[in-house]
């Protein structure tokens, strides 16, 4: 399956990298940071709904700056065709780490219980929100920003290829910002976001989804298969003892 898509420039080029660093991150930082307060300090209803409100709020904001493509009903039937894969990659890690003794993963967490209210909500979040100011912030600003600093290495050294970038304006391009740079980069970062038992299922599951992104030339279809992919879990965890 190779992409029929005429690629979209997904980043603005009338700011620089440095500009558009804040519309990108910032619905991504808020979730992160109301996801780190303490659970004695507030309700888990509460956490998820501030949690909501805020990143809704951010994305609200800067709405105007992001760039998504055009979206069909194919997108949906490949990001559907694909679920199982993905959703494969990332338990599976999970049950080798049990199986190999270094960590009981599968149980983690089995106790805990949470109210309907606070499943559902955390159902929303992580379905609509999470897939889409992960995707924006990793495969779109990420990517793009070490997909135009990858040249200037030999020149400026991997630091100062990646800071210099920074003042930097996107740049047109005529496929989409996959390079061997980018891509070892941008799964870096988005692995970090995890916590370490979840670093190979990360690794993994980005892996395959850049190379959907690469076949179907699509940012919807990283979208999608992210939602339904943290729906699937979910629902697994919560009724399926996984």
């Amino acid at each position: 399956m190779e992409s029929t898509e005429t690629i979209t420039q997904l980043l603005p080029e009338d700011r620089n990298f440095n500009d558009l660093l804040l519309p990108y991150l910032a619905p991504y930082l808020i979730y992160v940071v109301l996801s780190s307060i303490p659970e004695a300090m507030m309700s888990s209803e509460m956490s998820q709904s501030i949690k909501l409100a805020a990143a809704c709020a951010a994305l609200l904001y800067y709405r105007k700056t992001y760039r998504f493509g055009s979206l069909r009903p194919l997108h949906g039937f490949i990001a559907l065709l694909a679920l199982p894969v993905a959703l494969l990659s990332w338990i599976a890690p999970f049950y080798l780490l049990t199986a190999l003794g270094i960590t009981d993963v599968m149980s983690a967490g089995a106790e805990n219980t949470v109210s309907m209210l606070s499943f559902y909500l955390r159902l929303v979040n992580s379905v609509f929100l999470v897939a889409v100011f992960e995707e924006l912030f990793m495969r779109v600003y990420v990517m793009g920003w070490l997909y135009q600093a990858g040249p200037q290495r030999q020149a400026k050294g991997l630091i100062g290829s990646i800071v210099d970038t920074l003042d930097q304006h996107p740049a047109l391009y005529a496929s989409l910002p996959l390079s061997t740079f980018s891509v070892v980069g941008t799964t870096i970062v988005f692995t970090a976001g995890h916590r370490a038992h979840e670093y190979l299922s990360a690794v993994l599951y980005f892996l395959f989804t850049t190379w959907l992104y690469k076949k179907s030339g699509s940012l919807w279809v990283c979208i999608i298969i992210h939602g339904l992919t943290n729906l699937a879990i979910a629902l697994l965890v919560n009724y399926g003892g996984v």
